[in-house]
């Protein structure tokens, strides 16, 4: 194990080995924080090095009097949309690069980077007819479609944003995303190759595999709902929904973790177990969490926007029922009428019914958890998504890099 996990420079036989990099507060600053990338980062890269594919890896975060000069530049009275502007400055990504090229070791050959999600321009960073990838579950082009992720986002900063990602995104050779959604942006608003994309898909994050539970309690009637950011989530359209299933089902009980701070005061809360945010990291809280997904019988995720949902894979793998929205990339996940229901965003009247149908109906409940494990088993794991990365990367090997070319 390195001294320092944030910077290390391991060896590997695998002759499609790479070393990964990661940036920015939106994103994270070290790969194998548990906090990075939605905690994606670190069950990644400690995947990756488990199977040889990992050189090594680094992080930055711009810090020091830069930082301070461009946030102000970038100052907007409201924090969401200051912090928006911020980070999808084409100044601070340039930092990030330009830390980033300190951070390379150069005492060795790095055929191959791999960078997380689009933050700063690796193309910029490669060695010799080396090669550039990069692992991704969004883009700016989605991100500026979601209702909640252009709010008040001026029409020159969202160009210059996507001229970016556009402009990174074009150096890669190869392009690796979390399902089809993602992929179709890629090429149709980025102009990346169809050739050039690959679906990896990804791993819930979780140490272990659960175990199957042969005697989970399908008619206990309790519902399980994820959300650190509640409105995003649909938490105010949950909320009415399940009173409304309450009245036909009043022994239901819903649970709420992840959502700092204290429950809506103008949301109707009978029945509603709040449990506030909740870390894996320490002990108690994860047995908090464990027990949710062992005794809930059903798992709801009715979000306007939501590029993956961790917590959906998390929950399949726990063989929970799931609800989620049928829109964006987490509607891959769930074969609806077969591992779970899709319900659309915003859809109080269709919510009700959906959870009316399964906390009523407890064989099917059981037959779509069973088959969303299944599921989950077969697409969201971290081994299976990193075999088939080295793969993908074994195939790429096979033509010359990008920046070969255009020279």
């Amino acid at each position: 194990m390195p001294t320092d996990p944030s910077d290390i420079s391991a060896t590997s036989s695998h002759r499609s080995a790479f070393y990964g990099l990661i940036g920015s507060g939106l994103v994270g600053r070290d790969p194998f924080d548990r906090r990075s990338f939605s905690g994606i980062s670190y069950y990644f890269f400690k995947e990756c090095e488990r199977q040889g594919l990992l050189l090594g890896a680094a992080g930055c975060e711009l810090e020091g009097w830069r930082k301070w000069q461009l946030l102000a530049l970038n100052y907007h009275r409201q924090k969401a949309l200051w912090r928006m502007r911020y980070y999808l400055d084409s100044r601070y990504r340039g930092q990030l690069t330009h830390i980033l090229a300190r951070k390379l070791p150069r005492d060795q050959r790095i055929g191959t980077l791999l960078q997380i999600g689009a933050m700063f321009d690796g193309g910029e960073l490669l060695q010799k007819n080396a090669y550039c990838t990069s692992y991704h579950d969004g883009n700016i082009a989605m991100r500026l479609r979601s209702p909640y992720g252009a709010r008040g986002f001026d029409e020159r900063r969202a160009a210059q944003a996507l001229a970016y990602e556009r402009k990174v995104a074009q150096k890669m050779d190869r392009v690796f995303v979390m399902g089809d959604y993602l992929a179709k942006s890629f090429e149709e608003d980025l102009g990346v190759s169809p050739h050039r994309i690959v679906n990896i898909s990804h791993g819930a994050n979780l140490d272990e595999i659960p175990m199957p539970d042969p005697h989970k309690n399908y008619a206990s009637l309790e519902v399980l709902f994820v959300a650190v950011e509640f409105e995003r989530k649909g938490g105010r359209v949950l909320l009415p929904a399940f009173q409304r299933v309450r009245q036909q089902v009043p022994g239901a009980v819903l649970h709420v973790i992840g959502t700092r701070g204290e429950p809506p005061a103008d949301l109707p809360l009978e029945n509603v177990r709040w449990h506030g945010f909740m870390r894996k990291e320490v002990p108690a809280e994860a047995a908090v969490i464990e027990n949710l997904y062992r005794r809930c019988s059903v798992f709801v995720l009715p979000s306007f926007y939501e590029p993956f949902g961790i917590s959906v894979s998390e929950a399949m793998l726990y063989g929970i029922a799931p609800i989620i929205t049928g829109d964006w990339g987490v509607a891959e996940k769930v074969v609806p009428g077969v591992s779970g229901l899709h319900v659309k965003a915003g859809d109080e009247d269709g919510l009700a019914a959906a959870l009316h149908e399964l906390l009523s109906d407890p064989a099917k409940a059981a037959a779509y958890g069973k088959a969303a494990r299944q599921r989950g088993l077969d697409h969201f794991t971290w081994p299976a998504v990193v075999t088939h990365l080295g793969h993908a990367l074994d195939a790429m090997h096979q033509e010359p890099p990008l920046c070969s070319l255009s020279k």
